[in-house]
C-alpha cells in the first residue's frame, strides 16, 4: 500500500469520497473498493458516503500493519519467499563488515546464510556491543 499521509487527515471530520480522492490522489473508484471490500467504514444512512476522518486514519494503519513481513532475531528476510526464514543448518556465517554504527561506533557484523526452503542467498546486517 502506498504511504498516504495521515496528517492530512483530520479526526473529528467527515470526508466525501471526492475530499479524499483531492488530498490523497487516489480515484474514487479506490475509495468505493475500500468500502465495500476492504471494510472502511461508513456513516450509516448517509448518501453520499461519509467518512470519519478516525475511521480513514485507523483504515490505513491497519492496511500497513497487513504489508508488513514480521521477523524474529534469529530468522533472515527472504526476498524470494517474502517471510522470515531460518538459514539451512551448517550455511549460515557471520563476518565482521569493518565498519562502526550508531552513535557508540558498534562494530557492524553481516549474517550470511541460504535460505532452507528456496535456497536464496540470505544477508542480515546488525551491530555489535563493545
Amino acid at each position: 500500500m502506498p504511504k498516504y499521509n495521515i496528517n492530512l487527515i483530520t479526526e473529528k471530520r467527515s470526508y466525501l469520497i471526492k475530499e479524499i480522492t483531492a488530498v490523497w490522489g487516489v480515484s474514487g473508484e479506490t475509495c468505493r473498493r475500500w468500502i465495500s471490500e476492504e471494510g472502511l467504514a461508513t456513516i450509516e444512512g448517509i448518501k453520499p458516503f461519509l467518512i470519519w476522518g478516525e475511521d480513514l486514519i485507523d483504515f490505513i494503519r491497519k492496511q500497513r500493519e497487513k504489508g508488513k513481513i514480521h521477523i524474529k532475531a534469529d530468522e533472515f528476510l527472504c526476498m524470494k519467499c517474502r517471510k522470515g526464514v531460518k538459514a539451512k543448518t551448517g550455511s549460515e556465517q557471520t563476518f565482521e563488515t569493518g565498519k562502526t554504527i550508531g552513535k557508540d561506533n558498534h562494530k557492524q557484523i553481516k549474517k550470511t546464510g541460504i535460505c532452507e526452503f528456496c535456497g536464496t542467498k540470505l544477508n542480515k546486517y546488525s551491530g555489535v556491543c563493545q
